[in-house]
């Protein structure tokens, strides 16, 4: 299959800090008696290269076959992960996580394919007691569930870093009035209830012409927007890391938001302070 061009310097930006991540992770618990699970829910090909329509100035020195999310999780070597699971509902770019399996026959590679908010919730469901696990949560757009996201908090055993697509997001959102009744149905789907985006309206300042209610309008930018969605996650993580990446296109434009959530009471701590430091100084 050939190599999938996307992306750009924001990408390999949010890869540098998982990176990061997934090698402090698994030196915290080399010592410990868990097995250690790495989870992509978007695990695309493995490999990936820029497209050639951003901003050379952006990512000319990205502009090689560059490893994807989970080839980063293959090759952490300190102490390697007991298991990975890639999940992706491509046919074709799961015959590329099918290849990368057999190119690594000492490691216990699972490859799903499979919409995330199937497989994932069903993965949660069988975690063992002595299982720990990351999961990369890295959408194209809205394609994670909340009920996905709840049941990653619900184990209590998990780590999880959550790409929220905000501009796909915002542009769902209008300024001067509410969504459609389709597209708020997807944003209800992704925040998990029309009551918490919808904090985002206010009543139009605008007179209507005749006896009708005023409408609403959204009074607040992409920031208000990612906040709510950070009031979600902590609604139902044990902790939230302080600190988000917001990510830009070559335009200046931000795209993305990167949050931290972890789900382990007694882990936490520790996993807050590493995601703060790395979301902080990457």
């Amino acid at each position: 299959m050939t190599t999938p061009e996307f992306g750009g310097s924001w990408t390999q930006e949010k890869l540098n800090i998982l990176r990061g991540y997934l090698d402090a992770y698994t030196a915290a618990l080399k010592g410990q008696p868990f097995k250690l699970i790495y989870i992509d829910a978007f695990a695309g090909a493995g490999t990936w290269i820029p497209r050639s329509n951003y901003d050379p100035g952006d990512y000319q020195e990205f502009r090689e076959v560059i490893e994807g999310s989970v080839t980063i999780a293959i090759n952490i070597q300190d102490k390697p992960f007991d298991r990975l699971v890639f999940i992706e509902k491509d046919t074709q770019k799961s015959e590329s996580l099918r290849n990368l399996r057999v190119a690594h026959p000492d490691r216990d590679i699972d490859v799903i394919i499979d919409d995330c908010n199937i497989a994932l919730p069903e993965f949660c469901d069988r975690m063992g007691s002595f299982e720990r696990a990351v999961v990369f949560l890295d959408p194209f757009a809205t394609e994670v569930n909340w009920a996905t996201v709840e049941s990653i908090a619900a184990t209590r055993k998990i780590d999880c870093w959550i790409l929220f697509p905000r501009m796909a997001i915002t542009r769902m959102m209008p300024l001067g009035n509410e969504p459609t009744e389709p597209l708020a149905q997807k944003l209800d789907m992704v925040f998990g209830g029309r009551e918490h985006w919808r904090r985002s309206y206010r009543p139009s300042s605008q007179m209507p012409m005749f006896d009708d209610e005023r409408g609403l309008e959204r009074s607040s930018g992409g920031d208000r927007i990612a906040e709510l969605y950070r009031e979600r996650l902590e609604s139902v993580f044990t902790r939230v890391a302080s600190t988000k990446r917001t990510l830009y296109n070559s335009n200046n434009s931000p795209l993305f938001d990167l949050f931290f959530a972890a789900s382990n009471r007694s882990g936490a701590p520790i996993a807050i302070k590493i995601a703060d430091h790395l979301l902080n100084h990457w």
